[in-house]
């Protein structure tokens, strides 16, 4: 008989974890996957495209129904998990239904944060994080509106290029000095900015908000310098808090996120933990591909095989307000190492590699990211680099020439 193992969260870690499954321990588990967003699970990265109107919401759609049936799972969507009874392995549901665990996995994603500053909770004020979301927007863009969205990491980027592309004036506020300080360097992070501003939309470095302004609904946004923005709506994309009150309740241990081991084992057993709700050494990675490794393991773990989680290199390889971007490893250089750089302003493109001890070890690429995924591969798998060092700047078939030669 088939053992029940319950999956919080139907998003794109749960969706991977179910297909790995279906690869390793096919008829092992009558799997059970519960998620509060009321359709299928979807591709969140593309969520930018259908506010741009690239795509339509149907297209980002990960699996069509019939996947999920014909791998034998109980699928429950627009279904919220309110309680976890670890003592007696029972999850209760939102309609007071209870489903029955021998075996956990806990993929319940993040939240946007909201800044706590005054008129936070006026009318007009939004996030962006689920389709839900991007139904609102799309009314806001529709409606030519004034929109400020605060914050200038990869989620305010692709909710400020959406809006503007959808016909909203929009305004993006970033905190810091650069966009995307996590991922690019200067360099990188001003010719992105530029190639953004070249969309019609406006940034503003350095800008901390102080306060919305408005009586019932938005009408604008005060800096703590002074300046005063007019808005009629405000977009709050300044980071993800990893949902994690379900375990806390339980009495799961969560720092974070919920804490897990390299076989993403929280610490309860037969409970697990991957994606953007977990902790591992320390680390919230809040991205894509590190929750595809997490699900990849888990399932090798699930199905008997000795597996290990020990870690991502943490890389974004994406469109970002329509522009190429991609950053992997240690891009700012540690002690010791060198950077060679190509920069061509005129062209939108900037390339830099990071070498230590004969290694590829970061990267950051603006513009042309054809060969991303080839320099990410030098980068995990730590190859010698001696032979391509003086062409792989120029890209891989330069550099497989020199191999070769």
């Amino acid at each position: 008989m088939s053992e029940p193992l319950v999956i919080i969260g139907n998003g794109m870690a749960a969706v991977r974890l179910v297909d790995e499954l279906s690869k390793v321990a096919l008829g092992r588990y009558a799997i059970a996957v519960i998620g509060d967003e009321p359709r299928l699970a979807y591709n969140r990265v593309l969520l930018s495209s259908v506010l741009a109107g690239e795509a339509a919401s149907h297209e980002i759609e990960l699996k069509p129904a019939s996947w999920w049936r014909e791998r034998g799972v109980t699928l429950k969507y627009n279904c919220m998990a309110t309680e976890v009874d670890v003592g007696r392995r029972e999850i209760k549901i939102a309609n007071e239904e209870s489903v029955s665990f021998s075996k956990l996995v806990l993929a319940t994603g993040s939240s946007a944060l909201r800044l706590n500053v005054p008129g936070a909770d006026l009318a007009g004020v939004h996030t962006f994080r689920d389709t839900r979301d991007v139904d609102l927007l799309l009314t806001l863009a529709a409606q030519k509106k004034r929109v400020v969205v605060v914050g200038g990491g990869l989620l305010g980027l692709e909710a400020a290029y959406g809006l503007a592309k959808a016909g909203a004036t929009v305004t993006l506020l970033h905190l810091m000095d650069r966009l995307m300080e996590r991922q690019l360097d200067g360099p990188a992070a001003a010719l992105l900015k530029s190639l953004v501003e070249r969309k019609g939309i406006e940034i503003l470095l350095n800008a901390s908000t102080a306060r919305i302004h408005g009586e019932a609904s938005v009408t604008g946004v005060e800096l703590v310098d002074g300046r005063l923005i007019d808005a009629d709506a405000v977009i709050f994309a300044a980071g993800i808090r990893p949902n994690t009150a379900l375990a806390r309740d339980a009495g799961i241990p969560v720092n974070r996120g919920v804490m897990v081991d390299d076989h993403l084992q929280a610490g309860v057993p037969d409970v697990f933990a991957i994606g953007e709700c977990a902790e591992h050494r320390g680390i919230c990675y809040g991205l894509v591909e590190p929750a595809y490794e997490q699900a990849r393991v888990l399932a090798r773990h699930l199905a008997g095989t000795d597996a290990a989680y020990t870690g991502s290199v943490v890389a974004t390889n994406l469109k970002v307000s329509g522009v190429g971007v991609f950053s992997a490893g240690d891009f700012t250089g540690a002690d010791g190492s060198e950077s060679l750089v190509l920069r061509d302003v005129n062209h939108g493109t900037y390339k830099k590699l990071v070498i230590s001890e004969g290694r590829l070890t970061g990267a950051v690429l603006i513009g042309d990211t054809a060969d991303a995924l080839w320099y990410l591969d030098l980068i995990r798998n730590r190859k010698p680099i001696a032979q391509i060092r003086a062409d792989m700047i120029f890209g891989r078939s330069l550099a497989m020439q020199s191999e070769a030669a």
